[in-house]
């Protein structure tokens, strides 16, 4: 089964507040994806965890490399495949935010999932509930989903 993972998963996993569905997702034989919006959301709010102050400030500080070298951040990002999104994703993202009053990076999350028939949606983020129950993507919040 194709799984796509949001970075609210990576983050509450980061943050040790939720790993349990993350490290079953992981131990299991499907395929896990990830893609550019994901990266970039984690990585974003790994430095906030990591430096405990603002991405911003951390920039100007001069030390990100220094906040990242305390994470193994390419170690959980080896567990996932990495999906580009699709020129029509794009296109299609505008629908999902008008219908399903979703922010952009969600639309495109959504319809990346639907052009790359990716069935799965894994995160906490409630905003996704309305759009994958209308695009027949199911969506795994918790352990007892899956």
């Amino acid at each position: 089964m194709k799984i796509f993972i949001d970075s609210s998963v990576l983050i509450e996993f980061e943050s040790g507040r939720r790993q349990e569905l993350l490290e079953l997702l992981s131990n299991s034989n499907n395929d896990l994806y990830i893609n550019s919006i994901v990266l970039s959301e984690y990585i974003y709010r790994l430095l906030v965890i990591l430096a405990e102050k603002s991405p911003m400030s951390v920039a100007e500080s001069g030390k990100i490399g220094e906040t990242l070298n305390k994470h193994e951040t390419k170690l959980l990002l080896s567990r996932f495949e990495y999906i580009n999104i699709p020129k029509l994703a794009m296109l299609q993202s505008i629908d999902f935010m008008k219908n399903y009053n979703l922010l952009p990076n969600n639309a495109l999350i959504i319809a990346t999932c639907k052009i790359e028939n990716i069935s799965v949606l894994d995160s906490y983020d409630s905003d996704f509930t309305k759009a994958c129950l209308k695009e027949g993507i199911k969506l795994i919040a918790k352990v007892e989903d899956f």
